[in-house]
């Protein structure tokens, strides 16, 4: 009987991801089709995959259990002892590795080096330290080094190996010794922050890259994405960056500390974006970023989610990705109305008119012409007056629209928008002046939260600055600066116009245990956020959620992860949390990481009742709660009475009555890859659409109703 092959049928061919899992069996899984293949590999059994070198071909294998450390090739070899390269034991544990890199051509070669960062906690911190070996040698050796700041940046490039951090160390074996040196200071690289950074470096094409991502939330490792920003560095000045393009012909692949490149075959689609392995609260997750137009998307390779230590790894032969993208969207200008010349909305040539004994389209009465506009949409009644002269004379076409949510999309810092319509399925390019931050690479603006066609802002290059614009008419309202940094979980104000002088700004935060809760306070005149209080709890916490705060009954209600509420009385400066309704999750382990009770939720007021919505997976629909005001209880809702909801934790809306067939939906800041359908759940189908996976979601986007009414400055 043949040996059955230690690895799938295509492997080596492209890439791949693979899990150990200390076990028995390890999980291949083809990125080709997403497909799983549960595989014995008897050199992995019971080992801990330290890292990947020479481009994800070699892994660095401890056995914690006896200190047997190793290089793995998995690729097939004519020579299956070549396949495995004994090193010495390695006595320190492998969670106190933190990078492993490798020194000469090839794992291979005789005078290979390798080298590990190792974070060892002691008594008064934390030390880092190198260590390093070669082939043959009995023991690792500390090598001495400056100061490391951050282990985990460190990769293997052009003969040497670069740590990042605030120095930069090189180590060279050129003369048969590997040394430590400090090279120098780096500079320009993005350091403000309003999220938990991570960052990755990757070498393609000669170049050193750092990717610098941001997460959702309080939980780095439960990934949702909300900034990706890639940088180059200059190693004669030791300089970062930043890029909006990796190459068309190249894309980037991401899983725990380690990340590579890889070719795209031209025209193939794929290129110029950045795949990441994190893990959701449902399971782990492929995500792929573009770059050409800021939105990422994902599908589910593991059904469980993971833990760091046990993250897929990237196997990585230089061979083409075969993802194939395809975008269209129409064109308008920064204030909706069609760039250059506008063609009319019904085509009927005079002479065709003529021809039929009617009057020709510019003759239309005005009577006519206000009944079709009242059948159009916000866009084309936006183009309508610029058909002729005469249509331009109908009343009022824009502030008689019928409005809902849209999607506000910030596609690339020189202030180019994408604005897409969820009813529709439409989308328009717009331009936005003050979002252009070409000149600073570092700027980019963050959406907090958006009411009546007003969106607050802030800037990464300055995260303590706020403004609040519209988008639509350029208007602007400056917001007092914060002492800190941007960390509210929630933001609201309680006017229509946020430049009244009765308007009321507030925002509420809390620890990640729910164990202290802030609530602040602004008032135009005022010189900055007030902190009105700032509370400890000893008996039930009360963590917040990632979600806007809802002006109900003259008072700002917040949503706790729990499924509790709290509230802010403006009138009385007061914050109380509410003993009913009881909470939705009873028992939740806060700060845990096994992924439970890492639902989304929101709050949304409809109809004059609140609204609470969890969801979780693909398999789990979103769970729907009104709040019974005499009980003081949340009941559970099979559908929301024809209305139809959009819901993200920067804001969420309701519509009672949406278009024809959109009633009983929850709309979700996504849509399908062809930018066609948006994404939502169906409550009378029961079903998500057109999928929950493989879905396009613009990093920063936040919904908004368009106002395109022109403001007036409050006395």
């Amino acid at each position: 009987m043949a040996a059955e092959p230690s690895v799938p049928a295509g492997f080596g061919t492209r890439p791949w991801l693979v899990q150990a899992t200390r076990g028995k069996r390890q999980t291949f899984i083809d990125s080709s089709d997403g497909s799983s293949h549960a595989v014995i590999v008897p050199e992995m059994q019971g080992k801990t995959c330290l890292g990947c070198i020479h481009n994800g071909d070699w892994l660095l294998m401890l056995d914690d259990s006896t200190a047997e450390c190793f290089l793995l090739r998995l690729t097939e070899d004519d020579d299956p002892a070549a396949n495995k390269i004994p090193l010495p034991p390695l006595h320190e544990p492998s969670d106190e590795i933190a990078r492993c890199a490798t020194l000469g051509t090839s794992p291979a070669h005789p005078d290979c080096a390798v080298v590990i960062a190792v974070v060892h906690e002691v008594e008064d911190g934390v030390e880092r330290f190198l260590l390093h070996c070669r082939p043959g040698d009995s023991q690792w050796a500390r090598l001495e080094s400056p100061k490391i700041t951050l282990p985990y940046l460190m990769i293997g490039y052009r003969g040497k190996i670069y740590s990042f951090g605030l120095t930069v160390i090189a180590d060279d074996d050129r003369h048969g010794t590997v040394r430590a040196r400090l090279v120098g200071t780096l500079v320009g690289a993005k350091e403000v922050h309003d999220r938990p950074p991570m960052y990755y470096i990757v070498e393609s094409c000669g170049n050193l890259f750092n990717v610098v991502t941001q997460y959702f939330g309080d939980f780095v490792n439960d990934g949702t994405l909300t900034s990706v920003a890639v940088y180059r560095l200059d190693l004669e000045s030791l300089t970062w960056t930043r890029v909006d393009s990796i190459g068309g012909d190249r894309a980037f692949l991401i899983s725990g500390r380690y990340g590579f490149s890889v070719p795209v075959r031209p025209g193939a689609g794929g290129g110029n974006c950045v795949y990441f392995v994190l893990s959701g609260c449902d399971c782990e997750r492929l995500y792929k970023f573009c770059l050409d137009d800021n939105t990422t998307s994902f599908h589910q390779i593991l059904p469980q989610p993971t833990e760091p230590g046990c993250r897929a790894f990237w196997t990585v032969p230089p061979l083409p990705l075969p993802t194939v993208v395809e975008e269209t969207g129409l064109l308008l200008t920064n204030r909706l109305v069609l760039e250059e010349s506008c063609e009319p909305i019904f085509k009927l040539k005079e002479e065709q008119a003529n021809s039929w004994n009617t009057r020709p389209w510019h003759e239309l009465p005005l009577e006519l012409l206000e009944l079709v506009v009242s059948r159009l949409s916000l866009v084309d009644r936006l183009r309508f007056p610029a058909v002729c002269k005469s249509w331009s004379l109908v009343t009022n076409p824009v502030e008689q629209a019928i409005v809902w949510p849209w999607l506000l999309h910030s596609s690339g810092r020189d202030g180019a928008c994408k604005l897409f319509d969820p009813l529709r399925g439409q989308e328009y390019s717009m331009h936005v002046g003050t979002f252009d931050t070409a000149e600073n690479e570092h700027d980019e603006h963050i959406f907090r939260f958006s009411k009546d066609g007003w969106v607050a802002m802030s800037d990464s290059s300055d995260i303590d600055d706020m403004y609040i614009i519209n988008p639509f008419t350029g208007d602007i309202v400056e917001m007092a600066i914060l002492d800190w940094e941007y960390n509210f979980m929630g933001l609201s104000w309680s006017s229509m116009d946020p430049e009244s002088p009765d308007c009321i700004f507030f925002a509420v935060n809390s620890r990640q245990d729910g164990k202290a809760v802030g609530a602040l306070t602004w008032r135009h005149g005022e010189a900055k956020w007030f902190e009105r209080h700032l509370e400890y709890y000893e008996g039930d916490p009360f963590p917040v959620a990632y979600n806007n705060p809802v002006l109900f009954h003259d008072k700002f209600y917040c949503l706790g992860r729990k499924g509790n509420l709290g509230t802010f009385d403006p009138a009385s400066d007061t914050w109380t949390i509410l003993e009913k309704p009881n909470p939705i999750h009873v028992e939740m382990d806060l700060e845990g990481d096994h992924h439970e009770g890492r639902e989304f939720c929101y709050l949304v007021e409809l109809r004059g009742e609140l609204v609470s919505v969890f969801m979780r997976n693909a398999d789990q629909p979103p769970r729907v709660f009104k709040l019974n005001e005499e009980e003081m209880a949340w009941t559970k809702v099979q559908d929301i009475g024809g209305a139809a909801l959009f819901v993200d934790f920067r804001v969420s809306y309701s519509v009672v009555s949406p278009e024809a067939g959109h009633g009983n939906r929850i709309y979700f800041p996504s849509y399908s890859e062809d930018g066609k359908q948006a994404a939502f759940y169906d409550m009378e189908t029961k079903a998500y659409h057109p999928s929950f996976y493989g879905l396009k979601s613009p990093l920063q986007c936040v919904w908004v109703v368009p106002n395109l009414r022109p403001h007036t400055v409050s006395k």
